[in-house]
């Protein structure tokens, strides 16, 4: 089977060990990591791409013949979104001439530790958590010494260097929230070097700092086209995602 999957970058090392240990093909686009801050910027930059990739005329996407000859656009299976519920992002989602599929989960954590269950045992016993994983090391932000001085000289440029100290403060205040740092690792990966700087940026702000297993086969059933209905939702052509508010998380409209 032929699949096209529009995926968060910090699943990027993740997606790669996944494909490559599946037998279907595989056409990938990353969008940029963080976009999820913003709900409607992220729903409307998939969004984009589903409508690019289903008009054949997508640069990022690699169709079966040249683009000048009318690239076929129902060459893909399905389209395989790596991303959650990701704060209604994914909400109002659709495509005309694609399943969507879509993992059901309210992030990515739950994700990278395959399943929501295990997510939220973790969660209740270690309350004030910050999540953290290779990818998201590599292409989001820790707030480490270095981001803190970063900012500083931000907030001093603009405000000056009594202002910025006080800006600096107020930016932060969001720490007092947290207490621990918990790195999710996969045996599958190489992440020393996310490790060490994860582990840094922990005791720069006077948390514990944990690394538990992750667990792939739940992804790995993802990129597979194993899909149980309880772990991942089908979306037909035409219909929308909508949230559910109910243990499914996800569901489409009728």
């Amino acid at each position: 089977m032929n699949f096209k999957i529009i995926a968060c970058k910090v699943f990027w090392r993740e997606i790669f060990v996944l494909t490559g240990n599946s037998p279907h093909y595989f056409d990938v686009t990353f969008l940029q990591q963080g976009l999820h801050a913003s709900p409607d910027r992220l729903r409307e930059a998939i969004a984009n791409e589903i409508r690019l990739v289903e008009s054949g005329k997508d640069i990022h996407t690699s169709y079966p013949v040249p683009v000048s000859d009318s690239p076929d656009s129902q060459y893909f299976d399905a389209i395989l979104l790596f991303y959650a519920l990701c704060s209604g992002s994914v909400e109002q989602l659709s495509a005309e001439n694609h399943r969507l599929i879509v993992p059901r989960s309210h992030d990515c954590i739950a994700l990278l530790l395959g399943s929501v269950q295990e997510y939220s045992e973790y969660f209740f016993r270690h309350k004030g958590t910050f999540w953290n994983s290779v990818g998201w090391a590599e292409c989001g932000y820790l707030p480490d010494e270095d981001f803190r001085e970063r900012r500083l000289k931000t907030f001093a440029e603009k405000r000056g260097a009594s202002m910025a100290k006080r800006l600096i403060e107020a930016d932060e205040s969001w720490k007092s929230n947290y207490n621990r740092l918990t790195f999710i690792k996969w045996d599958e990966i190489e992440c020393e070097q996310s490790i060490s700087r994860c582990e840094r940026c922990a005791r720069y702000n006077g948390w514990d700092f944990d690394i538990i297993s992750g667990d792939s086969s739940l992804l790995q059933r993802f990129v597979n086209g194993d899909w149980d209905e309880d772990s991942f939702l089908i979306v037909p052509p035409g219909k929308s995602i909508i949230q559910s508010f109910d243990e499914r998380i996800i569901t489409y409209n009728v």
